[in-house]
Formats: structure tokens, C-alpha cells, sequence
């Protein structure tokens, strides 16, 4: 059993690089079988079939997410709305293929992007949905969401680019947190507390 765990998790593994890097739609069966050292049908012993992988790297790599922000308290204030920033940003800093997928489903707009929207996405931010709707807060808005959440993955997304560029480590605790710190003092704008 501990050998199947195994090849199950390098499956998983590998999947989620290849897909991060090359897109959904570009990874095959066999590019994941020979990453992992094994023959194609040999996959078939763990996953049905290429989408069940995909969803399998997105349980592994979401639920975790989901359950962090589920235990958020979920109030109008800048603060909370800071607190569920700061678990999105740091947990998409130390698992930056998350914004890769997200962006190839994205670009894609497939099924990938449909599974992301459905089963992660519109239980995560309907709350924001409900509440904007109720509350008198006029900065509690889904056009003000969607800014705060491209802010993150581009954040995130760009990262190679900006190591690139400025020569050192986006993602790095003192950068992250500095990210943090801006968008903290944004929140604390656009909710009144300036």
C-alpha cells in the first residue's frame, strides 16, 4: 500500500508541475508517466483519466485553502477582510503553482476554468456576494474583491519576472510581507480608516 501512496503522490507531484508550466491542455498521460518513471497505462492504475489528475492536484492544493478560510471570521471590516487577504497571499506564495493554474484555466476558459469556478472559486467568494448585497459598506463590492484577488495572483504570477528583473525573491517572507502591508494600508482606504 505504501508504494501505491507513493506513486499516487509522485503522480500528483509531477501533474501539477506539468501543468503549471505547460497548461492543461499540453501535459499528457504519457509526458506525466515519464516524468514519474513509469509507463503510460500504468497511470490508469491510480487516476481514471488526465481530468481526474487535475482534479486531484486541485483538491490537494485548494481544500487546504478553503478550510483556512472557511474558519475566518467572515465581517465587514477592513481587518477581516485583511485577514482573508493575508491566508490567500501567503498560502499562494508557498504554493505559487496555484496562480499558474489559475491562469492557464484562465486563458484557456475549458473546463479546467470551469472546475476552478465551480467547485473552489464560487464557494469562496459568495460570501462577498451575500454580502455585499447587505451590507451599507459601500466599499464591500465585487468590482473591489476582484481587484484585490488580481492583485494576488498577479503578485504571484509575475514573480519570476520581477526576480528577474530586480534580482531577488518576490516570494520571499520580507517581500510578501511588504505586499501584505500595502494591501493592508489600501483596505484601510477604501474602507474609511485612512
Amino acid at each position: 500500500m505504501g508504494r501505491t501512496t507513493d506513486t499516487r503522490e509522485r503522480i500528483l507531484d509531477t501533474a501539477e508541475d506539468l501543468f503549471a508550466r505547460y497548461g492543461y491542455a499540453a501535459t499528457s498521460i504519457t509526458d506525466i508517466a515519464d516524468k514519474v518513471g513509469i509507463r503510460g497505462p500504468g497511470v490508469y492504475k491510480h487516476y481514471r483519466n488526465k481530468l481526474h489528475i487535475y482534479e486531484c492536484v486541485l483538491a490537494r492544493l485548494f481544500d487546504p485553502l478553503h478550510d483556512v478560510i472557511e474558519s475566518l471570521s467572515h465581517g465587514d471590516t477592513p481587518e477581516d477582510m485583511m485577514r482573508q487577504v493575508r491566508v490567500v497571499l501567503t498560502n499562494h506564495a508557498e504554493h505559487p503553482n496555484m496562480a499558474k493554474l489559475i491562469q492557464h484555466a484562465t486563458l484557456a476558459n475549458d473546463e479546467t476554468l470551469k472546475i476552478l469556478a465551480d467547485k473552489w472559486y464560487r464557494p469562496f467568494f459568495s460570501y462577498i456576494s451575500e454580502l455585499s448585497e447587505t451590507t451599507d459598506k459601500s466599499w464591500i463590492n465585487i468590482p473591489s474583491v476582484m481587484t484585490f484577488h488580481c492583485m494576488i495572483l498577479g503578485y504571484i504570477t509575475l514573480a519570476p519576472l520581477h526576480a528577474r528583473i530586480f534580482d531577488l525573491d518576490p516570494l520571499s517572507d520580507n517581500l510578501v510581507q511588504t505586499q501584505l502591508d500595502f494591501q493592508h494600508k489600501l483596505l484601510g482606504l477604501i474602507g474609511g480608516e485612512a
